[in-house]
C-alpha cells in the first residue's frame, strides 16, 4: 500500500514538474515575443520579421534573459532593439562595435550614432554596453554566455579575417558558451557576391576550437536563385541597383521584392567546457 502511495505521489510530482516546465517555456517565449512586438520597434523593422524570424532564431540559439550576450557589429540595430531590451533587467547586452579611437571619421560618427541611439531610451537600453570590435577579445575573456553575429561572416571572408574574428569570439565566450551565426548561403563551396559556403563556415569555426551543435532552416528561402548581377545586395532590404539594366530596373526590383531577403544558414556552436 505504501509503495502504491509513493508511486502515486511520484507520478503527481512528475506531472507538476512537466506543467512547470511548460509554463516556464511559454512565459519565456511570450516575454521575448512581447519585446519583438513592442512599440519601440518601427513598422519598417517589424516588416522584416517575416524573413529574419527573430523569435525562432533566438530560441534555436538558446537565448535566456539572464545571459551576458555579445552581438557582433549591430549596424543599424535591427537585432539590437530586440536583444538589449530583453537582457536589460536580468542579463547583459554588449555591442562589439565601431572603434571610437579609429582614425577614420566615419567610424567615429557611426560609434557616436549607436551610442546616442542607446542613450536615448534608457528604459530599454540602460544596461547596454559597447566595446570595440578589435583585439583578441570583445570585452573580457571568458565572460560571455553567448555571442551572436548576423550577416557579418561574408565580410570577414572577403578580407580574409574570419579566423582572427572567430578566435576572438572563442576567447570571449565562457566554457560552454554559445556562438550563433546567420549569413547568406551559397550553393557551392565558393564565397562570392555576398553568399558564403555553409560547410566551409562550419569548418572554420571548428578549426579554432568550436564544437558544431547543429543548424536550423528557419531562415532559408528557396526563392533565392543567387544569380543576381549585383549579388545578394540586389535583394531586399538593400535593393542595390548595381549591375541591373536601368531600362527594366523597376520591373527587376519588383521581382526581387517577391523573392524577399536572402537564403540564409543559421548555425549553432559551443565552446567546449573545461
Amino acid at each position: 500500500m505504501n509503495n502504491f502511495k509513493r508511486s502515486l505521489n511520484q507520478s503527481f510530482y512528475n506531472k507538476i514538474l512537466i506543467v512547470m516546465i511548460l509554463c516556464f517555456s511559454f512565459s519565456y517565449s511570450q516575454s521575448l515575443q512581447n519585446i519583438i512586438e513592442g512599440n519601440h520597434r518601427s513598422s519598417k523593422n517589424k516588416a522584416r520579421d517575416e524573413y529574419r524570424n527573430p523569435l525562432e532564431t533566438l530560441q534555436f540559439f538558446g537565448l535566456k534573459d539572464n545571459m551576458t550576450v555579445v552581438e557582433i557589429y549591430p549596424g543599424g540595430g535591427w537585432y539590437q532593439e530586440i536583444l538589449a531590451p530583453y537582457l536589460n533587467k536580468n542579463g547583459q547586452y554588449i555591442s562589439a562595435t565601431y572603434d571610437p579611437d579609429s582614425e577614420e571619421q566615419r567610424i567615429k560618427d557611426r560609434y557616436k550614432s549607436e551610442k546616442d541611439r542607446l542613450a536615448a531610451k534608457k528604459g530599454l537600453y540602460g544596461n547596454a554596453k559597447m566595446v570595440p570590435f578589435k583585439g583578441n577579445t570583445y570585452g573580457e575573456a571568458s565572460s560571455a554566455d553567448m555571442i551572436l553575429t548576423f550577416r557579418n561572416y561574408h565580410n570577414w571572408v572577403n578580407d580574409y579575417s574570419e579566423f582572427t574574428k572567430l578566435r576572438a569570439m572563442f576567447n570571449t565566450l565562457k566554457p560552454g558558451g554559445v556562438l550563433g551565426v546567420t549569413d547568406h548561403r551559397s550553393n557551392s563551396t565558393l564565397d562570392e557576391k555576398g553568399y558564403t559556403c555553409e560547410p566551409c563556415m562550419i569548418k572554420d569555426a571548428e578549426a579554432v576550437g568550436f564544437i558544431y551543435v547543429g543548424s536550423s532552416q528557419i531562415n532559408s528561402n528557396s526563392k533565392d536563385t543567387k544569380d543576381y548581377p549585383g549579388g545578394v545586395w540586389n535583394l531586399p532590404p538593400t535593393l542595390s541597383k548595381n549591375g541591373l539594366d536601368k531600362k527594366i530596373l523597376k520591373k527587376s526590383q519588383k521581382e526581387f521584392k517577391k523573392i524577399g531577403e536572402s537564403d540564409r544558414y543559421t548555425l549553432k556552436f559551443i565552446k567546449p567546457s573545461l
